[in-house]
């Protein structure tokens, strides 16, 4: 008889895609921001999908699954020390 192996997939967030528009008057294009959990620590805006300005931006830890939160918290934090 073979004996069962039994895996195990713990669910944890791997994606998180945020909505920004760009801040040019001239464009106010919506753009959708893909990120990862290292991404999102260290995000500081995004190329616009259609003029392909740079806009600076910053995520607020509410936008991202809570549990990314406390990483992202403590990050921010260690930034804003330096």
């Amino acid at each position: 008889m073979k004996k069962r192996v039994r895996l195990e997939f713990p669910r944890e967030t791997l994606l998180v895609e945020i909505e920004r528009y760009c801040s040019f008057p001239d464009c106010r294009w919506r753009n959708f921001v893909g990120l990862t959990k290292s991404e999102a620590i260290e995000y500081r805006g995004f190329d616009c999908a259609k003029c392909e300005r740079w806009n600076d931006d910053t995520a607020d830890p509410v936008e991202f699954p809570e549990s990314w939160r406390d990483e992202l918290l403590l990050s921010r934090d260690n930034l804003a020390s330096n």
